[in-house]
C-alpha cells in the first residue's frame, strides 16, 4: 500500500468529519455515497470507523426512514484534539510530504489552537 493512498484516507475520514459537522440535520449514506463516490458498504465502514473514533455521533433522527448521523452540540475544536508529540510526528513525515499532507498537518495545528 502506497502513502498517497493512506494520506488520502485519512482525507476522506477529516471530510466526513467536516460533512458531519457542517449539517445539522445530520448525513445519510447515500451522502457519503455521493460525496466519496463510494459503494453502499463502504459507505457504511466509513461511518462505523467515524463512530468508533468519535462516541459523539449520535443518530440525528430517530424516527426517520432514513437514518441520519450528526454531532449535536459540539465543535470540532471539542471533538478533536491532537498532542503535541502527534503534530511532532507528521512534521517528522513533511519532509517526504505531498500537499495534502501539509494541508492535513495545517488543519491539525488550527484544531490544536497552534499557527500553521
Amino acid at each position: 500500500m502506497s502513502d498517497t493512498i493512506r494520506y488520502s484516507r485519512m482525507t476522506d475520514f477529516m471530510q466526513l468529519l467536516h460533512m458531519l459537522l457542517a449539517e445539522p440535520r445530520g448525513i445519510c449514506i447515500k451522502d457519503i455515497c455521493v460525496e466519496f463516490n463510494v459503494c453502499v458498504r463502504t459507505a457504511q465502514r466509513m461511518i462505523s470507523a467515524i463512530r468508533d473514533a468519535f462516541p459523539q455521533v449520535d443518530v440525528v433522527n430517530e424516527g426517520s426512514k432514513i437514518k441520519r448521523w450528526g454531532f449535536i452540540n459540539y465543535s470540532m475544536k471539542e471533538i478533536v484534539e491532537f498532542t503535541d508529540s502527534e503534530i511532532s510526528a507528521i512534521q517528522t513525515l513533511k519532509s517526504n510530504s505531498t500537499p495534502e499532507l501539509s494541508s492535513i498537518l495545517c488543519k491539525m495545528k488550527i484544531l490544536s489552537q497552534k499557527k500553521c
